[in-house]
Parts: C-alpha cells; structure tokens; sequence
C-alpha cells in the first residue's frame, strides 16, 4: 500500500483521533513538480495602476516587477531584483516613483517606472508588509509586522519609527490622517489611538484582513475572511455530512458559507457594511469598479493550477463551464477571478479569464477595464467585460508550478484551502470550538517545523502521515496525496519559515533582563532548540500539551492553545503561575515579554 503522510499541517485539526479513519478519498498521483526555486506562501495584492493607465505589479515568486503599459498591451520593463527580495506591496507617489515593500530583503525598494530601474532600496524591518505615500508631502510609512511604523521622508530619510500593535498590515491615508489595519484582526488602528473594530454576527467572527484600501470615495474598504463560530465536528456520523461535504463542511449546495468565508466590508464615516460572499475560496485581494457598483476578487484557491504542459506550453483549460471536482467547486475555464455586486452576494459568479492562470492580484484602470495578475503562469489579463475573454499579455519567466504550493492553496471538498486557516503560511489567529474537545487556537506553520514532531496542541499526531490521512482526507474532504507528493508537500512546509519579528524597537537592557530570566524560570528547560521548542510534550495543570515553539510569538495573538491569554503579559503570567517555581513581579513580566517579542 502506498505510504502517505500529511499535506495540511493545518493545525486547525485536533487530536484525539482513533485508530479508524473513514477513507473516501481517493489517492492523488499525478506528478511530482517542485520549480527550480520554490515559491513561498501566496501574499496577494501586488498590483497597482497609474492614472496613464500602466501597471506596476510585483512578482514576489521570481522577484521581479513588471511595468506593463495596458493601453498598448505591451511589458515595457522587467526590473530584476536581488534573490529573495520577495516584492509585495507597490504604491505610486505623485512623483511617478514607485515604492516597493521587500519581504525578503526586509526593506523598501524606489523604482522609476518610465526608466525601467531602481533608484534606492534600504532596510527597514524584518517583515515590512504594507506603504503608502502621503498626499501632502509625498512621505512614505511602512508597515512592519513586528508593530513598527515607519515614517520616511520622499527622499527616503527616517523621520519616525512609532510602536504600534504586532501583526500590522496596510497602511492608509484617510482624509489625511494615518492608519493601518491588522492582519489577522481584521482591526484598523489609528495614530490617534482610534480603532475600528469590524462587529462580530451570531455565529461569525471577522478575521484575517487580505487587502485594506481607501476608495475613490475616502471610504475604507477591507477584504477578509470570517470563521465560524459554532462548534466543529472532529469525527460526525457519515449521514450527518452534507451532501459532497466534509466534517468541515462544503458540499454540492454553492449557496453556503462554510467554515471560513470570504466578506467585504465598506467603512464610512457613520457606518459599517458587510457582504458576506457565499460558497467563496481563498480570496486573497480585491478591488471596486470605478462606478462603485461591482467588486472583483482574486480566488487563487477556487481552481486547482496546473504545470507547463510537456510541449512547453503555458498548462490550462477548455471552456467548459462550471463543474465539481475532486477538489472543490470550480470553474472550467480556469478562472480565478469573481466578480460581484458590490452590495449583494450571489451563489456563485466567476468572471472568465480565458487562458488558465492563478490571479493574485486586480484592479481596475481608468477606462473600467478590469486587470488581472496571475502568479502561474506569470500574465497580466484585460477584461472589457467579467464574461468576454480577456487579453492576455505574457510576462515571461520560468514557472513556478510547485506540487507543495499547489496542495497548500487548493480548495477541498469542504471549500477550505490549507491557507484558508493558515493564510500567508502562518495562522488566521481565530480560537475554534471544537465538539468534545473545547477551544483551540489555529497554530503556526511560518516557525521551521521541520524536526519538532509530535505535531498538534495535544501532541497526539506523531507524524505527517497521521495528519494526512485525519485532517485533508477525513475532515477537510482533500484527496490523500501519493508518497511522492507528500514528501514534497512536507519539504515546501517546512522550508517556511519567516525571521524573527524583532524590529528593534525593544530596550536591550530590558531584553537582556528578560533573557537571563527566562533561564531563571526554567523556561528553556521546555522551549529549547533551535525552534524554542516543538519537540516534547509536557502534562500542564494535568493535562498533555505539546511545547509550542517560541519564534515569532508575540505576532501571534491570542496565547496558549486555548486562546486565553489575549496579550503576551498574559501567556507569561499564566505560564509563570503554572510552572515556574518561583513568582514573578510585574517587572519581571515586562522583561520577559520584551525578550519574547525578540525571537
């Protein structure tokens, strides 16, 4: 029999399987493809247009970016960057200039789009995520996902670096003033200390902010994703799956909202307005019509990509309409594009994009026309209409088809996607409650993973293979992977794994304190290793839990495997109480979280 192992570390799952596992799900086997520099987790939105109608998009998967003029349907420039740049955001000043977050280089890159060249490029932060230029003075603020917001001036000079909350995301200039949103919040916070707190339904909570813009109005749009609040099924009666679904729901009916769903929420100056988009897949950017009236999306995870054909050719599909397939509810044509009123949900409306492709990115140029950009292969599509077939220009570069990506990003029977959960490969922060086991936060995956078995909050999966077969087969309804495309999923996960959040903006002397009492504590006697920890699990307060690793954690509110601990004062109080011999005072405790917010 062929050995499997897992593809989903989406520790969304949980522990307490048995040793029988329905298995409906048959073995995937296609081909192992693994591209010649494998491409990181899918960040979106990396696509911007000038008012002459140019495009500037980034190409984080072969660090690259694009000037692309749409009126004559041509690439001007191809700007290579450094290896591992991993471009991302771009923004462009009244200047003409365009600003460039680095991902990889940790850092800010200028670029004169008429030129072809950069200008500049300096470090900024570990993880600098969102920019924008103010209006008034032509000065740019980064977001860093450690909390720090920096403030350069147009000729690149630091002005300011302001300690804002971990985890920010974009920037905005609203009506002048600056804000930011929170990625796995979903939370705008301004300079002033106003917040935007976007209200939780019933039976669902907003989280996992993927794009946050200003419309042409002054409003504030934002794209994310919701999760339910009702308990989860580990292991329901067969007859109590929905038709074509998972213990994590799906199924045949395409008017539904499963367990995470994509919404769009319009900010005015009195009101909030969500839509919540039925039967949606991973969303991971959006843009509004220049009338106002229609919102495109991008939806890499509603089609499965497929690799360059064996005739060199670009990979794709006929025109054939929508069908069901192994993996989820998708459109022939192989679009992953939807388009929809900006105010109502519809069950199901994809726009078609004609030749395949995986878009991350659209916007709208100023004659209405809806742009495309799709990561695989790397094209840019012009849509006169959502159901005419587009133009498509050709970027060029070598593919980046991956088995490991693909499987992460793909839509299972249940509508989820491992990045559903774990978007840009590290956690949506949501607490689920799960039936017969309580509350458990979604972990991370962007840490190194690699050599921390057991896996799961209850170190209850000794390996990928138990994961394999109880999280993307039972309950997500995923196929089970051959050993092949197993082993080269497990590789692309944990060859994830972002730098330290630390920005600089902690006190060494406090740090160093922390450090040495983190010894004190015993704490490395647990969270040891190159991963602080991951590899043993411990009885706490009774019961057995795996040792999280420590790296990146204070971006990864709420704390503890139940949530409970909602600032990283409160995991170290908490721990402290449980297992330290010795009490703590409240000084200690702001050491050590300052040398936490460090790893």
């Amino acid at each position: 029999m062929t050995r499997t192992r897992t593809l989903a570390v989406l520790l969304l799952a949980l522990g307490g399987c048995g040793e029988d596992v329905i298995d409906l799900d048959p073995i995937d086997t296609d081909p192992v493809v693994e591209a010649t520099v494998r491409p990181a987790p899918i960040i979106g939105g990396t696509m911007t247009i000038t008012s002459a109608n140019t495009a500037i998009a980034a190409d984080p998967d072969r660090d690259v970016v694009y000037v692309v003029d749409l009126n004559a349907q041509a690439v001007k420039h191809t700007i290579t960057l450094e290896a591992g740049d991993q471009p991302g955001r771009v923004v462009v000043g009244a200047d003409g200039r365009a600003h460039v977050v680095l991902r990889g280089f940790g850092g800010l890159a200028t670029l004169d789009p008429d030129a072809g060249v950069v200008t500049s490029r300096q470090r900024l932060c570990p993880e600098p995520r969102g920019v924008a230029v103010h209006d008034t003075d032509g000065s740019i603020y980064v977001a860093c996902a450690g909390g720090s917001l920096v403030h350069l001036s147009s000729a690149g000079e630091e002005l300011e670096r302001k300690a804002l909350e971990p985890d920010l995301r974009d920037v905005l200039i609203v009506d002048g003033a600056v804000m930011v949103s929170l990625f796995r919040e979903a939370a705008i916070i301004g300079l002033d200390g106003t917040r935007i707190q976007l209200p939780e339904g019933a039976e669902e909570a907003p989280h996992v902010a993927w794009r946050t813009w200003v419309t042409d109005n002054g409003d504030i749009a934002m794209l994310h994703q919701v999760a339910s609040k009702n308990p989860v099924p580990i292991d329901p009666d067969p007859e109590e799956l929905p038709p074509g679904g998972s213990a994590y729901g799906g199924g045949d009916d395409p008017c539904q909202f499963g367990l995470v769903s994509a919404a769009v929420t319009t900010i005015t100056s009195d009101s909030i307005q969500t839509t919540p988009l039925m039967n949606s897949r991973l969303t991971v950017d959006a843009a509004f019509s220049p009338d106002g009236e229609k919102v495109a999306m991008a939806v890499p995870g509603a089609v499965r990509p497929e690799p360059p054909s064996d005739d060199g050719g670009r990979g794709g599909r006929l025109n054939q309409g929508l069908v069901f397939d192994d993996f989820g509810f998708f459109d022939e044509t192989g679009s992953t594009v939807r388009v929809e009123s900006k105010h109502t949900s519809e069950c199901f409306t994809f726009a078609s994009d004609g030749e395949a492709g995986q878009v991350t990115a659209v916007a709208y140029d100023t004659g209405g026309r809806l742009v495309m950009q799709s990561r695989e292969p790397a094209r840019i599509l012009i849509s006169e209409s959502e159901w005419e077939q587009p133009t498509v220009i050709e970027l060029g570069g070598e593919s980046r088809f991956d088995t490991g990506h693909e499987i992460f990003h793909r839509a299972t029977d249940s509508g989820l996607s491992c990045a559903s959960c774990h978007p840009e490969g590290t956690d949506d922060g949501h607490v689920w409650e799960f039936d017969g086991l309580g509350p458990r936060r979604t972990q991370t995956l962007d840490v190194g993973l690699r050599d921390t078995a057991p896996f799961h909050w209850d170190g209850d999966m000794d390996d990928f293979d138990t994961l394999m077969s109880e999280v993307l087969a039972h309950r997500m309804g995923g196929k089970r992977q051959s050993e092949e495309r197993a082993d080269s999923f497990t590789r692309w996960v944990f060859d994830q794994q972002r730098p330290a959040a630390d920005d600089g903006r902690n006190d060494p002397g406090l740090v160093a304190q922390g450090e040495a009492l983190f010894a004190a504590h015993a704490c490395d006697k647990c969270h040891n290793g190159p991963a602080l920890g991951g590899q043993r699990t411990e009885r706490v307060s009774g019961v057995d839990k795996q040792v999280p690793t420590l790296r990146r954690v204070s971006l990864h509110p709420p704390f503890m495997h139940d949530g409970r601990s909602h600032t990283l004062e409160d995991a170290v109080r908490d721990m402290i109480d449980t297992t330290s011999p010795i009490a703590g005072s409240d000084a200690d405790v702001e050491a050590l979280a300052a040398y936490l917010r460090t790893l």
